[in-house]
């Protein structure tokens, strides 16, 4: 299904590999991350209520000081290790803008513990798919990455990309379904024998009608002279780190979403 001869797919591959885990690779990872805790501070903000605007107003402010460490580090290591802080501080107030019935403290997954983090693990992984898609439409391999390596038996590239969409798609719809009580905790079950909390079909629909809605919305000033659905954005975001990872001079930026 994926011609390697289709147009200039193999210069684009043996760029991959020069690129992916050498020094060359950190801007881009640099910025991979600058746009996620981005995205992520503009979520909270959007959607804090009184009730909890102490707690979502910390996490933020350790947000934005973990922001600022993202363009000295040095190494993927280091970058993976700020990610990993801010979403320390990021889930815990993204689960206290929840409803009190859904509300969750930390971010669990294999297995998730909850019915909110179960939804984020369900459409985390349709979206990926997504970017996979993206991904091979624009002559790459989803393997080689620039912040997740291709030793993670994982699409590393598909990874890199999906991170900046996590909250500006997934964390939302899965909030607003939330919030409007389209996502309810009868949507949750178990399973004999298996240890987690997971989705019914009912809730399965629930949040990918809710993705569908938000992935056709079409939006303008994202990106500069380009308008469109966030799914043309991922595509077009896809063709941004092809031309970055063919010539590493011209720049990757993650897309503009305000408050």
């Amino acid at each position: 299904l994926v011609a390697a001869a289709r147009g200039a797919r193999v210069s684009r591959l043996r760029a991959q590999l020069r690129v992916s885990g050498s020094p060359e690779a950190l801007p881009l990872a640099r910025a991979i991350v600058a746009a996620k805790i981005r995205h992520q501070v503009v979520l909270l903000r959007r959607f804090t209520v009184v009730e909890v605007a102490d707690v979502v107003g910390s996490a933020v402010s350790a947000m934005e000081g973990y922001a600022r460490l993202v363009g000295d580090c040095g190494t993927t290591e280091e970058l993976m290790g700020v990610e990993g802080a801010a979403a320390a501080a990021y889930f815990p107030a993204l689960g206290a803008l929840m409803p009190p019935a859904l509300q969750f403290v930390l971010r669990s997954r294999q297995p998730p513990l909850d019915l909110v983090n179960s939804a984020l693990s369900f459409l985390y992984t349709i979206l990926l798919g997504e970017c996979v898609t993206a991904l091979y439409a624009a002559g790459l391999d989803p393997a080689f990455g620039a912040l997740h390596s291709d030793q993670d038996k994982r699409p590393g590239l598909a990874l890199d990309l999906q991170e900046e969409f996590r909250p500006l798609v997934v964390d939302q719809v899965v909030l607003e379904a939330a919030r409007q009580a389209r996502l309810r905790p009868e949507h949750a079950r178990t399973e004999p024998n298996r240890q987690g909390v997971f989705l019914t079909k009912a809730g399965q629909r629930v949040l990918l009608e809710g993705y569908e809605r938000r992935m056709l919305r079409s939006t303008r000033g994202a990106l500069p002279d380009f308008a469109g659905s966030w799914r043309r954005h991922l595509y077009r975001q896809a063709q941004r780190l092809r031309a970055t990872i063919m010539d590493p001079q011209i720049p990757w930026t993650g897309l503009s979403w305000r408050p």
